[in-house]
């Protein structure tokens, strides 16, 4: 069993089915268009069976696939994140498969690979964020959150494709799901933890909720160092010391180590250009000889790395609206990560978000002392999420766009202020070329999850409980009916919101 030092077992212990995501094929439909996705597994519905099941809880994740296997794209582990993973007692785990990012990020011109500045780690920053920034294989990542989750107690089952989620009638003690075979389940809580493309949204919102189709792509691609190696255009020491990025006009790309056991290269292309001629999803089916990059005024030195990848796998980055409740109004389905709150694909912070909300959300519920409590700690991690989901929205959608700025006066503002960096060479991390930079990535960095999650309880969650009055659990029935639109819901977040 794990044991991290944040395991805290709840007063009262509840029933729980997590919805999370799974491989198979998703049509999405807007005027004109038709959008086909493959869905990965993903990594919210497993980080959320973590923290609950160490908390006492029952926790069913629900999969829509037959088995493990999520192709192994790469993921960005950021301090935010592996405090959480080292909290559950993961990081022996994370240590032995993850690369550690060490030096910092080389900033490359696309088409040129002229070296446009390089951002070096500032070591206060990195000791106070308190954790370390790795680099991972997604399948890695998966299978470690997988394990994890077994052997804290949640069972996981596969080949349960989750058709629509049902809120508690009158009458009925819980809320339930109903899967595409007919099978009905029943739990105390249903967290939809599904993805962008989530089922169980549609039983939060009363309206349905579409995203715009932007023009940029998302191409994602992993070669192995070694092959790397046998081109001279591609130098693999310094590639291997930090995460990269090339900046260009409608074009950037990303970069960096992933494996500390495969050593592979990971690489995430944005891109604004026609959808490819290949199946849109996670699962790499795009030949990218068929990209044509030798008609494309690109980097040798990217060049050396893309053509060394024989297939790639590619998404359309989808601008989703900020949707009205992540929440019910039983309080009983919940919206945990990207289902609540979606971001760019392959951003820095893409799995951050989920893991997140993963650990506000269980954390709360270890504080849990009856059904009475529910409602109050559900929109509590709206409360703490949804500032948080929002700042991370804005920061990876800024960051993008500031990589593919076209020439111009904002083009030229931003090279002049990597080279300032660049000609700065080892400048202190306060220095005014560093502060503007850092201010968004100590934020980001520094965020604990638990502390979030803690701070509110102590804060609020004792005086709110006291004056609704929740009832001892010692002398509560298990399976008391639910007050379907009990006040509560809302009336007490507006009192600390």
């Amino acid at each position: 069993m794990l044991s991290p030092p944040s395991r805290r077992l709840a007063p009262f212990k509840l029933d729980f089915i997590i919805v999370g995501g799974g491989q198979l094929f998703f049509f999405f439909f807007c005027p004109a268009s038709v959008y086909i996705y493959l869905v990965p597994l993903a990594i919210a519905g497993l980080s959320t069976a973590i923290g609950l099941a160490l908390s006492g809880h029952k926790v069913r994740v629900l999969e829509r696939c037959s088995r493990l296997g999520q192709p192994a794209c790469g993921i960005r582990v950021p301090p935010n994140v592996t405090k959480i993973l080292v909290g559950w007692g993961l990081e022996e785990e994370i240590r032995k498969t993850a690369s550690l990012v060490r030096e910092g990020s080389h900033l490359w011109d696309f088409e040129t690979g002229k070296l446009i500045g390089f951002l070096q780690w500032a070591e206060p920053v990195i000791q106070d964020s308190g954790a370390k920034f790795y680099m991972m294989r997604y399948d890695h990542l998966y299978q470690i959150l997988y394990d994890a989750a077994r052997r804290a107690g949640a069972e996981v089952i596969f080949n349960a494709d989750v058709r629509l989620a049902s809120p508690p009638v009158r009458g009925a003690h819980r809320p339930s799901v109903q899967l595409r075979d007919g099978t009905v389940l029943h739990a105390d809580i249903i967290i939809g933890a599904d993805g962008q493309h989530s089922t169980i949204r549609n039983s939060v919102q009363r309206k349905r909720v579409e995203p715009r189709a932007t023009e940029t792509i998302v191409l994602s691609g992993n070669v192995s160092m070694q092959r790397l190696s046998e081109d001279d255009r591609v130098d693999v020491t310094e590639l291997s010391s930090s995460w990269s990025y090339w900046f260009g006009p409608g074009r950037a790309c990303s970069g960096g180590s992933i494996s500390s056991i495969y050593l592979e290269y990971a690489v995430h292309v944005y891109w604004d250009r026609e959808d490819p001629d290949a199946p849109e999803g996670w699962i790499p089916n795009l030949p990218t000889k068929s990209l044509k990059l030798s008609d494309q005024a690109l980097d040798n030195r990217l060049a050396g790395m893309l053509e060394k990848i024989d297939a790639v796998c590619w998404q359309r980055y989808l601008d989703w609206p900020n949707i009205e409740n992540w929440s019910d109004e039983s309080n009983r389905i919940v919206l945990v990560g990207e289902s609540s709150r979606p971001l760019i694909p392959c951003s820095s912070q893409c799995g951050s978000l989920s893991v997140e909300s993963a650990a506000v959300f269980s954390t709360l519920f270890s504080y849990v002392r009856g059904f009475d409590h529910i409602p109050l700690l559900v929109r509590a991690y709206e409360t703490i999420r949804r500032d948080r989901a929002d700042f991370l929205h804005r920061v990876e959608l800024t960051h993008v766009t500031q990589t593919m700025f076209p020439p111009g006066p904002e083009q030229e503002a931003r090279d002049h202020e990597m080279r300032k960096l660049l000609h700065a060479g080892q400048a202190k991390w306060d220095d005014d070329a560093y502060l503007g930079l850092w201010g968004q990535v100590c934020e980001t960095w520094a965020y604990n999850a638990f502390d979030a999650a803690d701070d509110w309880w102590v804060q609020w969650g004792i005086l709110r409980e006291r004056s609704l009055g929740i009832h001892d659990p010692s002398v509560e029935s298990p399976f008391r009916p639910l007050e379907v639109g009990v006040s509560a819901r809302i009336d007490v977040i507006h009192e600390f919101s």
